[in-house]
C-alpha cells in the first residue's frame, strides 16, 4: 500500500518546482496551482498600481491634450452599456431564465465595480492596461494573462480584490484576497476587451509615435550641434 502511495505522488509540471501535485489530478503543486487560479499563468506575476502608474499617466496626458474629443465621452459610454449588459444578465437570471453561473457572477462583479468607481476611472485603467501590454509585452505571459491581469486593475478601484479579517491569535487585521472564479474572470475579460481594446491599441500606437519623433528630434539637434563651428 505504502509504495503505491509513493508511486502515486507527482511532482509539479513548472521547471525547477520539486514540489508534489497538489492532487493526483493536478500537474501543479499548491503555490503554481493558485498562482494559476490568481493571475492566469503559472508563472505570471501580478501587476501593481505602481506598475501601472506610468501608463495611467500616459493616458492622462492624451486625454488632456485631446481635451475635446468625443472619443472619451463614447469610451464612457462603452463601459456604461457594459454595465447595463450586465445588469441585464442579473435581472435575467432574477427571472429565472437559464444563464451560465460565471456568466452571472461576472455581472456582479461588473456592477460592483460601478457603483464603487467612476466610468472614467474604468477607462483610463483599461486603456493603460493596454498600452502596457504594447510596451511591456514580456510582463504577460500570454493573453490570457493579461485579461487576468486587466480584470485584477479593474477591480482593484472598487476594492474589490482585497478584504480585511481580525486576526485573535495575532491580534492584529489581516488582508485576504477575494478570488473570483477564473471563468467568471475570463467572462470579465472578454467583455473589458471588447469594450476598450481597439482604443487601447490606437492610443498605444500614438505613444509608439511620439516616442519615434522625439528619437528623431534629439538625433537630429545632436547631430546639428556636432556639425557646429
Amino acid at each position: 500500500m505504502a509504495t503505491n502511495l509513493r508511486e502515486m505522488k507527482r511532482t509539479c509540471r513548472v521547471p525547477g518546482c520539486t514540489q508534489e501535485t497538489a492532487s493526483r489530478y493536478s500537474p501543479y503543486c499548491s503555490v503554481h496551482k493558485a498562482r494559476l487560479r490568481r493571475h492566469g499563468a503559472v508563472d505570471q506575476d501580478g501587476i501593481t498600481a505602481a506598475d501601472l502608474k506610468p501608463y495611467l499617466s500616459k493616458v492622462n496626458a492624451r486625454i488632456e491634450k485631446n481635451r475635446d474629443s468625443p472619443a472619451w465621452g463614447q469610451l464612457d459610454g462603452r463601459w456604461l452599456t457594459l454595465v447595463d449588459h450586465a445588469n441585464s444578465v442579473i435581472a435575467a437570471y432574477e427571472k429565472g431564465r437559464a444563464s451560465p453561473r460565471h456568466e452571472v457572477k461576472a455581472a456582479h462583479e461588473v456592477v460592483k465595480i460601478a457603483g464603487a468607481a467612476q466610468a472614467r476611472e474604468v477607462v483610463e485603467t483599461a486603456l493603460a492596461m493596454f498600452i502596457m501590454q504594447e510596451f511591456e509585452p514580456r510582463r504577460f505571459r500570454s493573453d490570457d494573462a493579461f485579461r487576468v491581469q486587466l480584470v485584477r486593475r479593474v477591480r482593484a478601484l472598487a476594492n474589490m480584490n482585497a478584504g480585511e479579517f481580525y486576526d485573535h491569535r495575532a491580534d492584529k487585521t489581516r488582508r485576504v484576497y477575494r478570488e473570483v472564479s477564473p471563468r467568471a474572470v475570463a467572462v470579465m475579460g472578454h467583455w473589458l476587451s471588447e469594450a476598450f481594446g481597439v482604443a487601447g491599441l490606437r492610443l498605444a500606437r500614438l505613444e509608439r509615435a511620439d516616442e519615434e519623433r522625439e528619437r528623431k528630434e534629439r538625433l537630429a539637434l545632436h547631430r546639428a550641434l556636432e556639425e557646429l563651428k
